[in-house]
């Protein structure tokens, strides 16, 4: 079967090439500038389908939309790469790229070329869009403080045409005739399920699967939980996990897993750890109190900062009880960071100077310290 051609916008180089005003790049599209009165406007390069009187399929696009009216698509096409301007030929990539030309000089001399306009479209058929070079204008509008973006377009340069599978009485119409027109909505359905078969390969792969289908990877590892991971954190945690899972409910599969949610390695103590000061009987004693009572007890530390909000540390004591052996009783102790009476400090984790403030005692009174009071004393001025 004929190789399908299409053009691809999905990166920040894709969108360098062509004319913005009033539009910022982004990671992978483009989006209205912040601080953009009204609108801004992104025309395309062209685009060379290498053959004359092509005609193009259809155009899908991904964007984060805000009503309607907030994304305005011209489609324009034409058979010659240049255009008359003020008497001389003028390449067509010239005349877009122009910042000097004004934007309304420029669409009166690409109003003759229009194919198609199109209002916030997501898939659309590019029936009237005939010849060899097309390029699109983008126009973006703010609407009520929000500003819409584009992450995607993919434009199909041709199709099989279900038309030729016919006999030849059906054809007579011409490509531009309802029976045409009515195949080609089978066309793309078809289309869209040739390249997800062709690149299901690709979804095995954590780096490049589809967010939907990462849930469906950590299934067959034995991730219960994917719900509770963020999106690059689990794709994180999937890269090399087949590996790790001939570890599985050990200290280096927990320390995986636990690094992955949370950015960073975790720290591990296990009651093997405190038996090295059995010969102290003091800190000994502390240690086993403060940490793990039995053989069968394990502390595991996390910074605040990794695992800031109450959602995320609730999410990371859920992970480690599926995951810890049945038998191992686990406590998640989290380092706030700062040195306080009564709480866990470690010299370079969270062994830092914090704001001041006063000691409160059973919260009827306070200990101001002799510089908070100092502050708080009213100025006055003494005659001599």
């Amino acid at each position: 079967m004929e190789q399908l051609r299409y053009f691809v916008f999905n990166k920040k180089r894709d969108y360098e090439s062509g004319y913005r005003n009033g539009i910022r790049l982004t990671g992978q599209g483009i989006a209205l500038e912040e601080g953009a009165s009204q609108n801004g406007t992104f025309i395309s390069r062209l685009l060379d389908s290498g053959e004359e009187g092509n005609q193009w399929h259809r155009a899908v696009i991904r964007s984060e939309d805000y009503g309607d009216d907030s994304i305005k698509f011209y489609i324009y096409c034409s058979d010659k790469d240049e255009v008359p301007v003020d008497g001389r030929l003028c390449p067509w990539e010239e005349l877009i790229c122009d910042g000097e030309v004004p934007l309304e000089k420029k669409r009166r001399l690409m109003e003759p070329f229009l194919a198609h306009i199109v209002q916030n479209p997501r898939d659309i058929l590019l029936y009237h869009a005939r010849g060899r070079y097309l390029w699109i204008e983008v126009q973006l509008f703010c609407q009520a403080g929000f500003l819409p973006e584009i992450s995607h377009m993919k434009i199909y340069g041709g199709n099989r045409s279900f038309l030729s599978y016919l006999p030849a009485i059906y054809q007579t119409g011409g490509k531009e005739d309802f029976l045409g027109r009515f195949l080609g909505m089978f066309e793309a359905v078809y289309q869209d399920l040739d390249e997800k078969i062709e690149g299901c390969a690709r979804q095995l792969d954590p780096e490049v699967a589809e967010p939907e289908f990462l849930k469906w990877l950590a299934r067959w590892v034995g991730i219960s939980n994917a719900h509770l991971w963020p999106g690059e954190r689990l794709r994180r945690l999937l890269t090399g996990i087949v590996r790790k899972n001939l570890v599985r409910g050990t200290r280096e599969y927990m320390e995986h897993v636990i690094g992955a949610f949370t950015g960073e390695r975790p720290f591990f103590l296990e009651y093997c750890d405190i038996e090295r000061y059995r010969d102290n009987p003091a800190a000994y004693q502390s240690l086993r109190e403060s940490y793990a009572w039995g053989p069968y007890e394990v502390s595991v530390f996390v910074r605040e900062q990794a695992v800031s909000s109450l959602r995320e540390q609730h999410a990371l004591k859920k992970m480690i009880e599926d995951m810890k052996p049945a038998h191992i009783r686990i406590h998640l102790v989290i380092l706030r960071p700062g040195i306080y009476l009564g709480q866990n400090v470690y010299a370079g984790v969270n062994s830092m100077l914090v704001a001041y403030e006063r000691v409160n005692l059973r919260g009827m009174s306070a200990i101001p310290s002799i510089v908070g009071a100092a502050e708080a004393e009213p100025k006055e001025e003494r005659e001599i």
